[in-house]
C-alpha cells in the first residue's frame, strides 16, 4: 500500500506514511528576504539624557546588526567577551513577572553599535562566525567609555 496511485485523489498530495508538509513553517535553508527598511536601525527608542533627546537601540538591534541571536549577546556579556553597555532604560514600576529583572533594558547608541561592528569585522566575529575573544572586548571597551562620556556631556556622538 506504499504506492500513492492507490490512494484517493484527495490524499495524493499527502504521501505515505506521514509525509504531510508542516503548516505555518518556512522550509529550512530559505533565507529571509531583506526588505527595504528592515535594517538593524529601523526602530530606535528615544530617552532624555540631561534634557536632550538621545537615540538608543535595544539588544535585538545589536543582535540583528551582528547576525547573532539575543541569547548570544547576553552570553558574551556574561562571559565578559562584550563589555556591558553603560546605558539602561528606566526601571519598570510595580511588580515584574516571574524571572524578569527590573533593571531596565540594555541600551546602545548608534556609535556603540557601529564601533562593535567595526571591531567585529577586524576580529572575524561577523565574517567567520567566530565567538568574540577577550581581545575583542579589550578593543571595544575604550570606545564604550568614550561614547558614554560623550553622551553624558551632551555631545552629538561624532
Amino acid at each position: 500500500m506504499s504506492d500513492t496511485s492507490t490512494l484517493p485523489d484527495e490524499f495524493a498530495d499527502l504521501g505515505y506514511p506521514g509525509k504531510r508538509q508542516p503548516k505555518n513553517r518556512k522550509p529550512k535553508g530559505d533565507a529571509v528576504p531583506v526588505e527595504e527598511g528592515n535594517t538593524w536601525d529601523a526602530k530606535p527608542v528615544f530617552y532624555l539624557i540631561g534634557g536632550r533627546r538621545q537615540e538608543f537601540f535595544l539588544i535585538g538591534h545589536l543582535a540583528r546588526a551582528l547576525g547573532y541571536s539575543v541569547q548570544s549577546i547576553r552570553a558574551w556579556e556574561a562571559a565578559h567577551l562584550l563589555p556591558r553597555t553603560p546605558f539602561r532604560s528606566p526601571r519598570a514600576s510595580g511588580m515584574m513577572a516571574g524571572g524578569k529583572s527590573d533593571k531596565g533594558k540594555r541600551l546602545w547608541t548608534r556609535r556603540q553599535i557601529e564601533d562593535i561592528l567595526e571591531v567585529a569585522r577586524i576580529h572575524n566575529v561577523i565574517v567567520n562566525r567566530e565567538a568574540p575573544t577577550p581581545g575583542f572586548a579589550a578593543d571595544v571597551t575604550p570606545r564604550f567609555v568614550t561614547e558614554r562620556e560623550n553622551v553624558l556631556s551632551g555631545g552629538d556622538g561624532e
